[in-house]
């Protein structure tokens, strides 16, 4: 994997890469899932919208790619880790307020 590029923001990220003559381009979007209170580790998923290659020298016969789940797990492993480096950043405390309102909401109607 050459000239790899992973960019993310609040609620979106893309992977770009070339390998074997071949440019990758993997996009999509991901969202707080789950938090861990004992560890105070945030969980994300992650969607894919765009998943496509062409060939790097022509920029041609754009055609789709099969990710493997292997090549997202690593994706969403290392985003995790840098999303919780920096949780204020990504509004992770108001996803946290909102489902703890919503937990708490569910709960008391049943």
């Amino acid at each position: 994997m050459e000239n790899r590029n992973l960019e993310f923001w609040n609620k979106g990220w893309e992977l770009t890469y070339e390998f074997t003559g071949w440019t990758y381009s993997i996009a999509g979007t991901w969202e707080f899932n789950d938090w861990d209170e004992v560890s105070e580790y945030a969980f994300i998923e992650l969607d894919v919208e765009i998943s496509q290659k062409w060939l790097t020298e022509t920029d041609d016969n754009l055609q789709p790619h099969v990710l493997g789940v292997r090549i997202l797990e690593d994706l969403r492993l290392e985003m995790k880790e840098a999303i919780n480096s920096d949780l204020v950043n990504y509004n992770f405390w108001e996803w946290k307020a909102s489902n703890d309102e919503s937990n708490y909401n569910f709960y008391h109607e049943l």
